[in-house]
């Protein structure tokens, strides 16, 4: 077999994964992204993605796995672009969105301080190497392999650190906040 009816095996491969998985997909980036006109936008990505990248996976029954998560990092990459993109014109209103206050009332901005004080309160709770795949992740917005990078361990080992911290950030905050997360 030649390299270009590999090339076409691969994208005839991806083409079906796409048809077949495609109302799938599209639950798994609705899931993160409430617009439905983005949903299209980001699942066209998702489908240009997918094309060009699906013959790096290196076992066939990793395809499927391999699909939800290129929905799941697009979704979650078009969410930081949404982020980053200015809305208004008015500096109090950067201002306010920048702090999360947009909408609220004094008592209910009070409420979300409270409540950032006790993340971070739990967060400093936690175990030193689940604290510091937390800190990376949320306050530097490092991706797995940039925090496995910056800590000389696998990826693996973050995702670890990273499900053990927030679940013992889960029950810090429960406990700390009453319940009333």
């Amino acid at each position: 077999m030649n390299s270009a009816s590999i090339s076409q095996s691969w994208e005839q491969a991806g083409t079906d994964l796409l048809v077949q998985e495609q109302a799938a997909v599209r639950c798994v980036i609705e899931r993160y992204i409430k617009d439905p006109s983005a949903v299209d936008d980001v699942y066209q990505e998702v489908s240009i993605k997918v094309l060009k990248r699906i013959h790096t996976v290196r076992e066939r029954k990793a395809i499927r796995g391999w699909l939800f998560q290129v929905a799941r990092n697009a979704s979650l990459d078009y969410l930081r672009r949404e982020d980053r993109r200015p809305r208004g014109s008015s500096l109090a209103t950067v201002d306010q969105r920048s702090t999360g206050d947009m909408g609220r009332n004094p008592s209910e901005r009070f409420l979300s301080s409270e409540r950032i004080e006790a993340v971070h309160r739990a967060i400093e709770q936690l175990p030193a190497s689940q604290r510091d795949v937390i800190s990376l992740r949320l306050k530097e917005d490092l991706d797995h392999m940039a925090i496995a990078e910056r800590l000389n361990i696998s990826r693996q080992a973050v995702e670890v650190r990273l499900c053990r911290g927030r679940n013992a950030l889960k029950d810090k905050l429960a406990d700390i906040l009453g319940g009333d997360l």
